[in-house]
């Protein structure tokens, strides 16, 4: 893709080559064009850059690596060679720490003279902040500009790394040169650490704004972006309705869940969420529509036995690849990278049904309550635009369904929420189900009482006090 300046000047979209960080920046980078790659020590600045550039190196692309380092240039190689990505290919050529310090304006003229020679198409100087280290404030923002005034003349994309704490990238002078910055930041935890990306600064590009998270491995890094999109109702706006596979509970919402909604179970616990959900996911397989299921507790191994319990074959299903599951551990959850593999799941199997088991799932990941719910909110717009039909499950406390339908808030993004609920009678144990709302329907107001049976979620019927199951 290219755009023309006011002055004519062509200029170009180029990948970044780094998974996701493409669709964070809203396509790429322009060429030609500066970014800084900020952030503090240990969050993969280097790795970064050197992985853009080694991608566009294996693209046929011309690349240099400017290291101000005090290691060889036969050292950085064989660093780097640990990275699955890393393309022999590239240029390299290193300047010593101390002498950038001392006498940056030295390393200007030879490395504009090496620029001169190769002409290469992308440039990463890591890092620029010890350049001019020891000059005074005044002098070093005249060597910056100096700096950016050779880079205009190299038309080529160009990046930086540097060490800065966030609140010091703003007042940095390099941010007045740069038209891009890009900062990396991490999150320490006991168990896990964290990794953030965010832009600070963008010219000219349709970006996403917010902390994106980001993973670094032998591969290089994966970049899983903050998902903003609106939900587009027009796609499922043809009313036509969808099975449950419980045949009193399809009348009760009036014929059935709306094709394309996002629906909310909620109870607690031993009420028989799960089972309803499955019973859901088993009538889909029954018309030949590929399902998925997202968990949290049971592994896929068992959640094959609690389903053969019920004679639901899951574990067919899965071999067959009519069925997809995932399985995260809460203590391992990235909410962003959770989101693309539920994405391309639905994608890949082109599934019409899903069952999220449970939303408590992702209280681990998600602290803030506010910050639960909008990521919810964001998996629901993602079901709707996929064309999938959800159910979502969600914990309420015992005997506070009525004041508290589930911790996170989330029934105001469902389109239909029903509320199992369970109580101590003379004869035992008795469950009831009640549909607490269903946008653009009528619906049965009054509960109906249920059992879990070896043949799943039956309802009793309440007119010829008969069971009717799937």
């Amino acid at each position: 893709m290219e755009f023309k300046s006011c002055e004519d000047v062509v200029l170009n979209i180029m990948s970044t080559g780094i998974e996701g960080l493409d669709e964070v920046l809203g396509g790429g980078v322009l060429s030609p064009s500066t970014t800084f790659i900020a952030g503090t020590p240990g969050t993969g600045r280097t790795t970064l850059g050197i992985q853009s550039l080694c991608v566009a190196a294996r693209k046929g692309e011309k690349v240099l690596y400017v290291a101000i380092s005090s290691k060889s240039e036969a050292m950085i190689r064989q660093i780097l060679s640990r990275f699955s990505f890393f393309e022999e290919s590239i240029n390299i050529r290193t300047f010593n720490v101390s002498s950038v310090e001392r006498d940056p304006l030295t390393m200007l003229v030879e490395l504009g003279n090496i620029v001169s020679s190769l002409k290469p198409d992308r440039i990463l100087i890591d890092p620029i902040t010890p350049i001019g280290f020891g000059f005074p404030e005044a002098e070093r923002r005249r060597f910056m500009y100096s700096l950016n005034a050779a880079i205009n003349e190299w038309n080529a994309v160009v990046c930086f790394t540097g060490t800065l704490e966030p609140s010091a990238v703003k007042s940095n002078v390099i941010s007045d040169i740069v038209d891009n910055i890009i900062y990396l930041s991490q999150d320490l935890g006991i168990h896990i650490t964290r990794r953030y990306i965010e832009l600070m600064k963008v010219s000219g590009m349709s970006s996403i704004q917010g902390k994106h998270t980001f993973e670094i491995g032998t591969d290089g890094i994966a970049v899983y972006p903050k998902d903003i999109a609106q939900a587009d109702y027009s796609i499922n706006a043809s009313g036509e309705r969808i099975s449950t596979g419980i045949p009193l509970l399809d009348e009760m919402l009036g014929g059935g869940l709306f094709e394309g909604s996002s629906n909310l179970i909620a109870g607690s616990t031993g009420t028989g969420k799960t089972v309803l959900g499955l019973n859901f996911i088993m009538e889909g397989a029954k018309k030949g529509e590929n399902g998925i299921i997202i968990n949290f507790d049971e592994t896929p191994k068992e959640l094959f036995l609690h389903a053969s319990n019920f004679g639901w074959d899951l574990k067919g299903m899965d071999k067959k690849g009519s069925l997809k599951i995932i399985h995260t551990l809460p203590s391992a959850l990235d909410p962003n990278k959770h989101m693309m593999q539920i994405k391309k799941a639905i994608r890949e199997t082109k599934a019409k049904r899903l069952f999220l088991d449970a939303v408590e799932g992702f209280d681990y990941a998600l602290v803030d309550p506010i910050e639960r719910k909008q990521h919810i909110a964001a998996l629901s717009r993602t079901f709707i635009n996929e064309r999938v039909t959800s159910l979502l499950t969600c914990l309420t406390p015992k005997n506070k369904e009525h004041q508290k339908m589930c911790d996170i808030q989330i029934t105001s993004v469902a389109d239909t929420v029903i509320m199992l609920q369970q109580s101590l009678v003379s004869s035992g144990l008795q469950k009831s189900l009640s549909i607490i709302k269903m946008r653009g329907s009528d619906h049965e107001k009054s509960p109906a009482v249920y059992e879990i049976t070896s043949n799943g979620f039956v309802i009793e019927d309440p007119s010829c006090r008969k069971k009717t199951g799937p």
